[in-house]
């Protein structure tokens, strides 16, 4: 039952303790609590115990929740046997928020993870996660820059990011087909109303699958006079608009024309 749904999840042990000394190093003195999500077989778990007060891993395969207990139960270390795409983050970590988060995230499900933490500046304060690399650039991207797309936006809205180094296919068991990278990424209130956030992320969600289109183009329902009165160019590609511009533009089109 672990094997296939860990292969479900296209996880990647870390076996190279060097990159999981490297991961540990980037998190915070404060707060002294780390949530490890997918420990697998625990490289990165040991150096986080050694340097933590406390350190709770969500781990799905309940397989290697016995060994993980085992090597590092009497370390500071409490397994929950959870999935991070569904778990209640809440009731598990808000009696001790805040924490932070260090992991070496599945590919094919680390995007979708990463956007269920983004918004949970509640909980935590550092993300420091690795991902596969191409994924990692479109975190960092920067408006008009390569890979700029929604990601990029979600992340602006929610946190500042770092992209700190690569980790190449030999450090890990089996061996991927990708290069990773580490990136931190550390959390923030958002600085706009949340209904106009929201509003946002959804008008620029579309258009930036286009992204050789002119915005006036890109964006339904709308016209060159209100894109223009957002104080954007409506020639302008999507991918050139920073969050705050489709802010401005969400909250042109919520008010009556």
């Amino acid at each position: 039952m672990g094997r296939p749904k860990r292969r479900r999840l296209g996880q990647n042990f870390l076996v190279d303790q060097d990159v999981a000394e490297r991961i540990t190093a980037l998190l915070a003195n404060d707060p002294p609590r780390v949530l490890e999500i997918g420990p697998g077989r625990g490289a990165l778990t040991g150096p986080l115990v050694d340097r933590f007060e406390r350190v709770l891993a969500l781990e799905l395969d309940e397989n290697l929740i016995p060994p993980l207990i085992e090597r590092f139960g009497g370390r500071g270390l409490e397994v929950e046997p959870a999935d991070a795409l569904s778990a209640e983050l809440g009731p598990i970590l808000a009696g001790e928020a805040p924490w932070q988060v260090a992991s070496n995230l599945p590919y094919s499900v680390g995007t979708a993870i990463l956007r269920r933490l983004l918004p949970r500046h509640d909980l935590f304060t550092r993300l420091v996660v690795m991902l596969q690399r191409e994924v990692a650039a479109r975190v960092v991207a920067e408006p008009g820059g390569s890979g700029h797309g929604l990601l990029a936006l979600e992340r602006a809205a929610w946190g500042d990011a770092r992209r700190l180094f690569d980790v190449q296919p030999q450090a890990f068991r089996p061996r991927p087909k990708v290069v990773s990278s580490v990136i931190v990424l550390d959390l923030k209130a958002p600085e706009h109303d949340p209904v106009m956030l929201d509003r946002a992320l959804k008008l620029a969600a579309p258009a930036l699958t286009m992204p050789r289109k002119m915005l006036s183009n890109a964006v339904r329902a709308t016209n060159v006079e209100r894109i223009a009165a957002a104080g954007l160019d409506p020639s302008a590609r999507p991918g050139t608009i920073p969050l705050g511009g489709w802010v401005r533009l969400a909250e042109e089109l919520d008010n009556p024309s």
